[in-house]
């Protein structure tokens, strides 16, 4: 399996990714896991303690203990099992879903141990995607799939070969310095505003091709510079919804747009 994948975005900007490994998949799932068991036996007290139902499912646990014959385990009404199986599958793919569509491709699971859903291309993670990732986790719980991500060349269970997806490690040690010097800018300071709604329409790759430019800016031509500048402003202001800069503030541009997006980052993480 190879460790990383690489590609070229549209504005001739190679991006690579680290591919997350089968454990630390495993990690992301357990977490999540237990945070859901956790939320479901909430809402089961909660339910159970709710007047009517909780008095009625008590009586019917009672008349089946009852019923049952010694050396016969007992028996829970038949309809209890059925709630509890459709909260429990309902509530893992809304959970997930939802996760990784609002939290940029993470669940508090993938979060925790450092880890992202991104598109296999490099293009934006969508809901159609996603939506098709999580609803073929029913078939990728079968015993016999568990073999896929161990054969697939870049550990992808069925639903991410389906959705054109991947999980990557969420890494970014040679941006450490970038990232701390745009974060130490006061926002007050910033030439332009970008606000949530036009980051949020960002593409994962737009983010990693934006700090591989800036990371490179004073080891580049000044031909390279402005090449490049060019390449990804016009574009990336499209998606964004946002006036394009002037050729000269096309760099304090990408700077302000690089910072307003870490600091949602770390408001999204604190």
């Amino acid at each position: 399996m190879p460790d990383r994948v690489e590609f070229e975005t549209p504005e001739n900007v190679r991006v690579h990714y680290r591919v997350a490994g089968l454990g630390t998949r495993f990690l992301a799932w357990l977490g999540d896991q237990i945070l859901l068991k956790l939320a479901l036996v909430f809402i089961a007290i909660v339910l159970f303690s709710a007047g009517h139902f909780g008095d009625q499912l008590l009586r019917d646990i009672s008349r089946s203990l009852e019923e049952t014959q010694p050396g016969q385990p007992p028996q829970l009404p038949a309809y209890a099992l059925g709630i509890f199986y459709l909260a429990h599958g309902v509530g893992s793919f809304l959970y997930y879903w939802l996760s990784e569509y609002l939290l940029r491709g993470q669940t508090i699971g993938k979060r925790q141990v450092g880890i992202r859903v991104v598109k296999a291309d490099g293009f934006a993670l969508d809901a159609g995607s996603i939506f098709l990732r999580n609803i073929f986790r029913v078939l990728d719980h079968i015993p016999v799939l568990w073999i896929v991500p161990v054969l697939s060349a870049r550990s992808q269970r069925l639903g991410d070969m389906v959705a054109g997806t991947i999980l990557i490690r969420d890494e970014r040690p040679a941006m450490a310095p970038l990232r701390e010097r745009l974060l130490a800018r006061p926002a007050a300071e910033s030439r332009f505003r970008f606000d949530a709604a036009a980051l949020r329409r960002a593409r994962e790759s737009d983010i990693r091709a934006v700090e591989s430019v800036l990371e490179r800016w004073g080891k580049l031509k000044s031909e390279q510079r402005e090449m490049l500048a060019a390449g990804m402003c016009d574009p990336l202001a499209g998606r964004l919804g946002v006036a394009p800069p002037h050729h000269a503030e096309r760099r304090r541009w990408l700077e302000d747009f690089l910072a307003a997006e870490y600091r949602r980052r770390d408001r999204q993480l604190g």
